[in-house]
């Protein structure tokens, strides 16, 4: 009984930290070289996240989208980048987060890897993160080159899409 106590007692931390995800989206942007630009949005991240106390550093855990969900102004070229990312294959793209850091400027950074394509690499993002009063907001941006994670830019005669792909996302939690 008093093992039960204890670990009960010892978990208790964990429980606290938890985040309940209250709104989220994932943005990307990319050009089809010489004609216009690429802008493929998801309103439906989905989150796993957790954070001791007060501690922003603490933040842990892991946020996912459905790339099916992902679209823009162009249902055809939705099509295509549907394909391109095979999305019936590899349906979801999913951020790890390891770690967050603050530089001297106040500027964060959140590491971990991002599992796109069905490849893993590391991942880095510059981000503003916010704690008011009990809502937890995260608004990140970063880069990613498409030919990393195994994904051929399509191309249509001389003109392709740019291989980076600049994403933006943003994340509010609620303390539970």
């Amino acid at each position: 009984m008093k093992k039960l106590l204890l670990v009960l007692l010892l978990s208790l931390p964990v429980f606290a930290g938890n985040l309940s995800l209250k709104e989220g989206f994932v943005a990307a942007h990319t050009e089809m070289m010489m004609d216009s630009t690429i802008d493929p949005l998801n309103n439906n991240l989905k989150a796993d996240m957790s954070m001791q106390g007060d501690d922003l550093l603490s933040l842990k855990g892991k946020m996912w989208v459905e790339m099916a969900l992902c679209s823009s102004d162009n249902a055809d070229r939705d099509e295509h980048m549907h394909e391109a990312n095979e999305a019936k294959s590899f349906p979801l793209a999913t951020y790890h987060v390891s770690s967050v850091t603050i530089d001297t400027d106040g500027i964060y950074t959140i590491h971990g890897n991002l599992d796109f394509h069905g490849i893993t690499k590391s991942f880095m993002a510059t981000a503003e993160i916010k704690d008011v009063d009990g809502e937890i907001s995260i608004s990140a941006t970063s880069k990613i080159s498409g030919s990393d994670f195994g994904i051929e830019m399509p191309c249509m005669v001389f003109m392709c899409v740019r291989d980076q792909i600049d994403i933006f996302a943003k994340a509010v939690f609620i303390k539970k």
